[in-house]
């Protein structure tokens, strides 16, 4: 049970396992302090297996520290363990969690629409810093998770079930009284879902994690007390995993900006103009290297090779480019992928005769059957295809790719070579940018990563295998002051140890701006632009605006990006209006103090941002409102500082009236378009 003064309502946190009932009498023992342990026997008398289950509950600081275990016996089999918040909530009760969406009854619409901007705002996007009442629901940590009968392959997360954080918040508004879970992203979770019912009770679900004789599942949690803001289990997670929100390179938030995927080596565009747009980086889009995988061939710097996209390059070439945009005050990220391997591949492999030489390389698929086989991530046999039938073989990607499993040590020998020359060959690049982080769903059911247990059968999760991978892969590029990006279509904090930023490619959908943007709540968060209807669609201040709020960069008009926003006339006049409220978030971190933030009357929406010398507050979203009220609470040094408003299409900072009051700074601030970005100066 928890009760604390600041939290008054009685709460039952415990373990249980699913189709499982305890056996026998439950020991408990106090232990070293005020904790104590709890064990017991936990038996499935219809599948005829049993389990050992301890759970330590330990007083901290902030609140209580819980540890579970669990000691199988006899063979391997799996359920789901499922961390149980019992909670009499009332009309007035409230839940939080970094979710996609707040909506459930309006869920009317396809990948297919969002895919194609076929949204109006309102429909794409709904507002996740808004806590809600309990209600009946499902969410998924990160993705849904990878079914037989529906393997939903080539994953995006446009989901509004999803949820990125593993943390729920329980808010009592008018008691100013809060209360959160939150999990340790250190734990192997492979699957979970969250449940939510309408009664208050709430549970955390592990799905395939492995019950046995031979290991031992451990994962912990934490049990805090907070004021009623979704904020307060926020910071506490940010400050006790710091690694998983913070870029393990700081130069990261340098390159925070408008970004392009453009593969334009040869493109000229202005300077000026691009920096006006808050442009900053260029993830060289996938068309360098002679095939997927093979993004720096065993050459000499000289030597040139047909680029996928056509034409020549060479090593050379490729780091005298980002050399070129270095000097010009830009970035570049390369191209990196650790899931897909190969153009136009065969199933099954074949040689295609080429003897095991020095020329192996220009051609994927005898380069993949001589040294890379081992690393193809197999079509579970069970896999249902959409017409009903079973797959064959492995899975088929962009331009005949197959997927692949880098958990596979030879391929994550191959992936760590890549990373080293990379490095070595292009000193100007600032890093890599990872894509299609979709594969990560997935269960390679010719491997046992000695943890997994998917449904009846070992397995190796390819989130064990991108976590094995990331714990060399991180250090060798950050030992070198490089960057690591992804694009992680898997939204999961536990990917993101060590991670740098991400540069998502969906974000002009609603469900994966919010993801990102919780996601990066302390690293740059670079956003996605399909092209100019999404922002006619949802009209270019509600566009815009999101974006602001949620501390996302949306995708820059830039010539040569593939399959995104292309520059013209509107489009650039658009980009150019709301550059300078852009690069004046450049660095944000999200501030989590207690009740920081208050938009009088809720005339408009806002949210708050630590910058390089002060804080930025972008007021958005403020209808016909000509001028707001804000105030800024609990934060240091606000006595004496400048607040100054940029607005969307002028060139003019405007100076606000503001005033400093009993530990609190009131500022009057004019909206034009319904919009301010409020910046807060010279803070001593």
């Amino acid at each position: 049970m928890v009760k604390e003064n600041q939290f008054n309502y009685p709460v039952k946190v415990f373990t249980s396992l699913e189709g499982c009932k305890t056996e026998g009498e439950i020991t408990s023992k106090q232990l070293p302090g005020k904790g104590f342990e709890y064990t017991r026997l936990m038996k499935n008398n219809t599948r005829n297996v049993s389990c050992s289950l301890t759970e330590k509950f330990i007083p901290s600081k902030e609140g209580i520290h819980c540890e579970i275990e669990i000691r199988g016996s006899g063979a391997p089999w799996t359920t789901a363990i499922k961390t149980n918040i019992n909670y009499a909530a009332t009309k007035s009760s409230r839940f939080w969690t970094a979710w996609s969406d707040t909506r459930r009854k309006e869920v009317i619409a396809s990948n297919k629409e969002f895919y194609e901007c076929n949204l109006s705002f309102e429909e794409n996007w709904s507002d996740p810093l808004q806590p809600q009442a309990f209600r009946d629901d499902t969410l998924y940590y990160g993705a849904s998770y990878f079914k037989y009968n529906n393997t939903l392959v080539g994953y995006i997360p446009f989901q509004r079930n999803l949820f990125c954080i593993p943390i729920v918040s329980i808010l009592e508004e008018k008691k100013d009284a809060g209360m959160s879970i939150v999990l340790n992203p250190d734990d192997d979770i492979l699957d979970m879902t969250m449940q939510v019912h309408s009664d208050g009770n709430i549970s955390f679900n592990r799905i395939f994690n492995r019950i046995s004789n031979k290991n031992v599942l451990r994962f912990s949690f934490d049990i805090i007390t907070h004021e009623a803001d979704w904020r307060g289990g926020l910071r506490y997670m940010t400050n006790k995993y710091p690694e998983y929100f913070y870029p393990a390179n700081p130069k990261a938030d340098t390159m925070a900006g408008t970004a392009a995927y453009s593969a334009g080596q040869d493109v000229d565009f202005d300077i000026a103009k691009m920096k006006k747009m808050a442009f900053k980086v260029n993830w060289m889009a996938s068309f360098d290297f002679p095939y997927m995988g093979m993004f720096i061939p065993p050459v000499d710097e000289k030597t040139k090779w047909i680029r996928f996209g056509g034409g020549t390059t060479s090593i050379a070439r490729m780091q005298q480019y980002a050399k070129k945009m270095k000097d010009m005050g830009f970035h570049v990220l390369n191209y990196f992928n650790v899931t897909e391997f190969g153009t136009k591949m065969k199933y099954p492999l074949t040689s295609n005769n080429i003897p095991n030489d020095s020329v192996v390389w220009k051609d994927a698929n005898a380069f993949f059957y001589y040294h890379l086989k081992d690393a193809i991530l197999p079509v579970p046999d069970r896999a249902i295809s959409p017409n009903g039938r079973n797959y064959k073989g492995v899975w088929f990607s962009w331009e005949g790719a197959i997927a692949t499993d880098p958990g596979e040590p030879v391929y994550k020998e191959f992936l760590l070579d890549q990373a080293k020359k990379h490095i070595q060959y292009f000193p100007a690049s600032d890093g890599v940018c990872i894509d299609r982080m979709d594969w990560l769903r997935m269960y390679n059911e010719d491997r046992d990563d000695g943890i997994s247990w998917y449904y009846d059968r070992p397995a190796r999760s390819l989130i064990s295998s991108w976590k094995g991978l990331m714990k060399d892969f991180c250090p060798l590029m950050h030992e070198n002051d490089k960057v690591i990006f992804v694009n992680n279509h898997t939204k999961r904090i536990d990917l993101l140890k060590n991670i740098d930023g991400i540069f998502d490619e969906f974000t002009y959908g609603g469900s994966p701006l919010n993801l990102t943007a919780f996601l990066c709540i302390e690293r740059p968060a670079l956003g996605w632009t399909q092209d100019t209807v999404s922002i006619k669609r949802e009209g270019t201040d509600n566009f815009f605006q999101k974006y602001l709020y949620m501390g996302v960069y949306p995708m820059a008009p830039f010539p040569g990006n593939d399959h995104s926003l292309l520059p013209d006339e509107w489009v650039d006049k658009q980009y150019l209006d709301y550059g300078p409220l852009l690069s004046a978030m450049r660095g944000r971190k999200w501030v989590l103090e207690p009740h920081c933030l208050e938009v009088v009357k809720k005339l408009a929406k806002a949210n708050l941002f630590k910058v390089p010398g002060g804080y930025v507050v972008p007021v958005v979203f403020g209808g016909k409102a000509e001028k707001v009220t804000i105030y800024i609470r609990n934060i240091s040094q606000l006595e004496n500082v400048v607040c100054k408003a940029i607005y969307p299409g002028s060139e003019v900072t405007a100076i606000l009236k503001a005033k400093f009051n009993d530990g609190s700074l009131q500022i009057q601030v004019p909206l034009v378009r319904g919009c301010a970005m409020v910046k807060i100066e010279n803070v001593k």
